[in-house]
């Protein structure tokens, strides 16, 4: 069975439910998507980045979920006042995964702020704050109150890529989120945008990375379609 590593979260302050106990945990549909997928899902919990490489030899992939902004620090650039919460050792640790994960020839998959901290860690940059720093949006990219599981905006692809083959040419995806890939690393091709022109996919088929910027896990909830995306990441480790 593949065994696909998940790049846990952690909480960074007390909370009515755990008080000072400060839980690593995952959003429970990212391992939905991986256990429908047909593969075995392993909760990497944050450690220090040189752990990265042991965590990397026990598993066949890696996913990197949603969660905090990626620290503008990792990308050269000074916070601007809009910037939300960052976490610096989670950054820091993620980054070693990808890079030992490429080290090693095994595939990678960013979902939000993973697909973020990939093209941040290959040598990218990130928006810091969508609708500050891209006045021409006409999207609203962080759909919040709108369910999870409701879809709300387009695709544009970008011409053929790995998931053509499984989503529709007028796919309907969820959107969490207020930063965003800027620069494009070198090496990764652009597979979709927003209809405004935001990047949501991309992929390096040569070394198996592959980014998007939407939700498929929450989206699981309502469309067993969603399904095709881990399918498609899965079928390629």
């Amino acid at each position: 069975m593949k065994k696909i590593g998940i790049a846990g979260n952690h909480l960074m302050h007390a909370n009515p439910r755990f008080g000072t106990n400060y839980v690593n945990y995952i959003q429970k549909n990212y391992a939905a998507g991986i256990t429908n997928g047909g593969a075995l899902p392993i909760i990497l919990p944050i450690g220090a980045p040189e752990l990265a490489s042991d965590y990397i030899a026990t598993i066949d992939a890696l996913l990197l979920p949603g969660g905090q902004d990626v620290s503008p620090d990792d990308y050269g650039e000074e916070p601007i006042p809009q910037i939300g919460e960052i976490d610096p050792q989670r950054d820091a640790f993620e980054i070693a995964l990808i890079q030992a994960a490429i080290a090693a020839d095994k595939p990678i998959f960013g979902i939000c702020r993973g697909a973020q901290i990939i093209n941040v860690a290959l040598g990218g940059t990130l928006y810091q704050d969508l609708t500050t720093q891209v006045p021409a949006l006409a999207v609203k990219h962080d759909q919040y109150p709108t369910k999870w599981s409701t879809p709300t905006h387009h695709l544009a692809w970008q011409g053929s890529n790995w998931l053509t083959a499984h989503m529709s040419k007028t796919a309907l995806v969820n959107s969490f989120h207020h930063q965003a890939v800027k620069t494009l690393a070198t090496g990764l091709q652009l597979d979709a945008t927003s209809t405004d022109g935001v990047i949501e996919a991309f992929s390096d088929e040569k070394r198996r990375i592959y980014g998007v910027q939407w939700h498929p896990e929450m989206l699981l909830m309502a469309d067993k379609n969603a399904q095709l995306v881990f399918d498609a990441f899965i079928s390629r480790v």
